[in-house]
């Protein structure tokens, strides 16, 4: 209910302001005639300002008592002012100028459907073109995540060499020390053996020569006790 209230009060509100609109200028048009005089007064004595063409938009600035010639001003022209008979007059504009309006408003119309048209199919062109770049690009970008992937791959590679290299490297100087360990080691444990068989080099030597000593006194003894039984 209160949107409609509020309706009714925009419409009669929207036609008050139109009339008073319409009551501030009084706006007539000449008739189907193809032209009426304008005169300097309301009698044909007057003088001919000017032939008004049929659809002119006039101004009515003043009626006569008896309302049959008024003094106008043309719209579209205000250094002319004059008189013209009102029964020549409409209020509306003529149904032929009311046609080639509707005429040349309807070949605007057309003239702006056929530019709507072809901004349109330039529109599509580009559209078309920037849809084939944005494919070129997309392949492009593809190409490049592939070649990156493939430097990363092969910039890993030597990386990785590298890391085992010096993990290599690492093992070797651990096992140079492990080497030089091992050679003083046998070196030690040599010196070790030499002395060992030294040792026993000797022992077997002294062992010997007692033993040669021992030997040689029992034979000694043997000849003595032999030598006194004779």
């Amino acid at each position: 209910m209160k949107k409609q209230f509020y309706k009714i009060l925009l419409s009669v509100v929207t036609l008050l302001f139109s009339v008073t609109t319409l009551s501030a200028k009084d706006i007539q048009y000449v008739s189907d005639d193809l032209t009426i005089p304008m005169r300097s007064g309301v009698t044909t004595g007057h003088k001919i300002l000017k032939f008004l063409k049929s659809g002119v938009a006039l101004e009515i600035v003043e009626l006569t008592d008896d309302n049959k010639h008024a003094l106008v001003v043309p719209v579209d022209d205000d250094s002319k002012t004059g008189w013209v008979e009102t029964r020549l007059l409409m209020t509306n504009r003529s149904a032929r100028d009311q046609l080639v309006r509707a005429k040349k408003k309807n070949q605007s119309l057309k003239e702006k459907q056929s530019k709507v048209k072809q901004q349109l199919a330039e529109n599509q062109t580009q559209n078309n073109t920037l849809q084939n770049i944005q494919t070129q690009l997309e392949s492009k970008i593809k190409n490049l995540q592939n070649t990156l992937a493939s430097l990363r791959k092969n910039a890993s590679d030597p990386i990785r060499i590298a890391d085992e290299n010096e993990q290599l490297k690492e093992q070797l100087v651990s096992a140079e020390a492990r080497v030089e360990e091992l050679v003083q080691e046998n070196i030690i444990l040599g010196d070790q053996n030499i002395k060992q068989w030294f040792l026993i080099g000797a022992a077997v030597s002294i062992g010997s020569l007692i033993f040669g000593i021992i030997l040689t006194r029992i034979r000694w003894k043997k000849k003595e006790s032999w030598g006194g039984s004779y």
